[in-house]
């Protein structure tokens, strides 16, 4: 895994960062911001998900749980120096960036390619070829994100299936946050 960030910041501008229970449970832990302060829900009008399991059954509707942003669409983490306030807890997206990984139902990794978001220009990624990081550092960090992934999908599932259809605090309630009291 030879690419190298720069710092450029592009990938922490626009694209929509999801999260796992997990990633949030860092990103809490971190910051000491409140749960509900750190995500943002998207209806299925805002995006496309080909996988139904993402897909968190609330009482106003369909809805991905991601990362918020500031007004002009930065990340809440992006400093004007191009660098994350969060880094060490950095959500398992943000650290397998800017690959896509893919796994065979039985775990085994198959496939690794340059995110489409960069292939096709979304976003102008300034990564050069370089030092990055050992292979196989990478392929650890991409199956502990398979795993949380997996893990969070499946407690989706279990609030779906109870027909609690609840709101944003007590979905999160449900993941074992604590919320605001606004």
């Amino acid at each position: 895994m030879k690419l190298e960030c720069r710092q450029c910041g592009s990938c922490c501008r626009d694209p929509l960062i999801e999260l796992t229970d997990n990633d949030l449970h860092r990103l809490v832990k971190h910051t000491g911001i409140m749960a509900d302060k750190l995500v943002i829900l998207y209806s299925n009008t805002e995006l496309i998900s080909d996988e139904e399991h993402d897909w968190v059954k609330l009482s106003y509707g369909k809805r991905l749980i991601g990362l918020s942003k500031k007004r002009n669409g930065d990340c809440m983490f992006l400093t004007s120096e191009n660098t994350c306030t969060a880094y060490e807890a950095r959500p398992m997206s943000c650290r397998l960036f800017p690959i896509n990984v893919a796994f065979s139902d039985d775990n085994k990794l198959t496939d690794l390619e340059l995110s489409d978001v960069i292939r096709d220009k979304f976003i102008n990624c300034k990564r050069k070829y370089g030092k990055g990081r050992s292979f196989n550092t990478f392929v650890s960090t991409a199956s502990k994100a398979q795993k949380e992934y997996e893990d969070y999908c499946n407690k989706i599932e279990k609030w779906n299936e109870s027909g609690k259809n609840g709101n944003k605090k007590a979905y999160l309630k449900f993941l074992g946050f604590k919320t605001s009291k606004k």
